[in-house]
């Protein structure tokens, strides 16, 4: 064999290596510990408690929490959480495999597309690296939401977009198809948010001049069909069976998101502020590379020349419209939290690398060079430190615990059937561990907008007179307490009250 074939295989051989490592990497981070942390409710409740609802009623279309239609969400999160719970069993760590395995192929993704960006394994390599150890991206996939799913398909809906725009013939078509998939599954995860990426992949096309192009086609048909058939058609179908789910998906999705006020997530001008510490602290320790590139960053931007290049320059172009039009966007819908914006995290870790190319460690061979070992131990010790807080913070006290809720609550369940009605706050966490049947009621004249508007607790009361049930009241303070013990007693309800850690009171009603 020849110098130069000896050359490439090795080259190949040490490719291999580096993707074997980042693979057994990314899967000791996102498994590690998933399983030792009991769920946190309101949102891992809901959603868990939901999935463990549908798969016990075996309606696997119709999301249900407890007894009460649920539609917050499109069902993809409540499938993967069921396919882990049936394959690892009735436990938090099969609950949470589906997010941990998405955060792992969000890895790969951005690996894979770090590659072909720039062009190089080692970029690729240290792209899904960076993005693994980031603090926002690493926390949300320790929890049940539908925020790490979408990040997945986000990032493959990039991929595939990418590929789409520098591939030729019919190899393009065939990554648009996948894009349009990806699309399709990122809707049935969370709705209209995987459609933010569009507009930075429409940005980029009408930079670059190619709408024309890239859209008139067949192929355009083929996608479209794609993308509504595994998308959209949930939608549909659950709007014809469900009365009222279609107005509540288009409030829900779209116009109460983006602009009324009605879900109150930090509306208005100023609450697009809180994207601002959730990118700076959220990319920590990335962040620092970015502190370190700013007065280069600070020049390039002032400079004329430079934005008049980006249609040359497609992979700068890629990167900043897949982030600025996501958070544009974002700040100016009604409805604003801070992990909305983890779908641009993928492209902050891959803009990371383009400034650490010009590196001496980055451009080393050898991963044990002297100039490497620094960040090489560096690293090390963030991945330990990332994966012992999911250790230390199974044991950390919080009244958001399910577990150890349902761990007091069950000494006290009446014989027989009985109720758990719940005061302006889900427990679908309590399904999960056992509970019977949960019920919230509310004390406000205007609850949460869920698309099942909870009873008023005085309604409740009533229809607890009405069929003589047994009902364990769990009041989440003292003054929620006074209120429930002044109405059960005006119904000659006779009631056993008991006071729990972090201030709860449960009042007991015995048929």
């Amino acid at each position: 064999m020849s110098l130069e074939g000896l050359r490439s295989k090795h080259n190949d051989n040490r490719q291999r290596i580096v993707i074997l490592l980042l693979f057994f990497l990314i899967l000791g981070i996102a498994f590690l510990f998933q399983g030792k942390r009991a769920l946190w409710q309101p949102d891992e409740g809901y959603y868990v408690g939901t999935a463990y609802t549908m798969d016990k009623s075996g309606d696997l279309v119709i999301p249900r929490l407890g007894e009460t239609i649920f539609l917050d969400k499109p069902p993809l999160i409540y499938w993967g959480i069921i396919s882990g719970i049936h394959l690892l069993g009735n436990n938090e760590f099969g609950a949470r495999a589906f997010h941990a395995l998405c955060f792992a192929f969000t890895v790969l993704a951005v690996g894979f597309l770090g590659r072909n960006l720039f062009g190089d394994a080692r970029s690729g390599f240290l792209a899904g690296l960076i993005y693994a150890t980031m603090v926002l991206p690493f926390i949300a996939a320790n929890f049940v939401t539908p925020d790490s799913p979408l990040v997945l398909w986000t990032t493959l809906s990039m991929l595939f977009f990418w590929k789409s725009v520098t591939s030729k013939g019919q190899k393009a078509q065939l990554w648009k198809i996948l894009m349009s998939a990806a699309l399709g599954f990122g809707f049935l995860t969370k709705g209209p948010a995987i459609l933010l990426p569009c507009g930075g992949m429409f940005v980029f096309l009408i930079v670059r001049r190619q709408v024309f192009k890239y859209f008139v086609t067949w192929w355009s048909l083929v996608c479209l069909l794609t993308f509504a058939l595994i998308g959209l058609s949930w939608y549909f179908w659950v709007a014809f069976k469900v009365p009222g789910a279609g107005p509540y998906f288009f409030d829900n999705q779209i116009w109460g998101r983006l602009v009324t006020s009605k879900y109150n997530r930090n509306p208005g001008f100023r609450g697009a502020f809180i994207y601002i510490p959730v990118l700076l602290f959220g990319t920590l320790p990335w962040t620092f590379v970015w502190w370190q590139k700013a007065g280069e960053l600070k020049n390039k931007i002032m400079s004329k020349r430079w934005w008049l290049d980006l249609k040359d320059r497609p992979d700068i172009l890629f990167l900043l419209t897949w982030f600025w039009v996501p958070i544009v966007v974002l700040s100016l819908a009604s409805s604003k939290l801070g992990l909305y914006a983890l779908p641009v995290f993928p492209a902050v870790a891959l803009g990371t690398v383009k400034f650490w190319q010009d590196r001496p460690s980055f451009k080393s061979s050898n991963l044990w060079a002297k100039e490497n070992l620094k960040p090489v131990v560096l690293i090390c010790c963030l991945v330990l430190t990332l994966v012992g807080s999911k250790f230390v913070l199974s044991y950390y006290p919080t009244e958001k615990n399910a577990k150890e809720l349902w761990l007091l609550l069950r000494d006290y369940t009446p014989r027989g059937d009985y109720e758990i009605v719940t005061i302006d706050e889900h427990y679908g966490g309590l399904l999960f561990y056992g509970a019977q049947n949960i019920e919230n009621a509310t004390m406000k004249t205007k609850p949460y907008p869920f698309f099942s508007i909870p009873e008023h607790i005085t309604w409740e009361i009533e229809e607890i007179i009405k069929e003589n049930e047994s009902v364990i009241f769990l009041a989440n303070n003292s003054h929620e307490a006074s209120v429930l013990k002044e109405l059960l007693s005006k119904s000659r309800l006779n009631i056993t009250e008991v006071r729990l850690p972090f201030h709860r009171h449960l009042l007991i009603y015995e048929s």
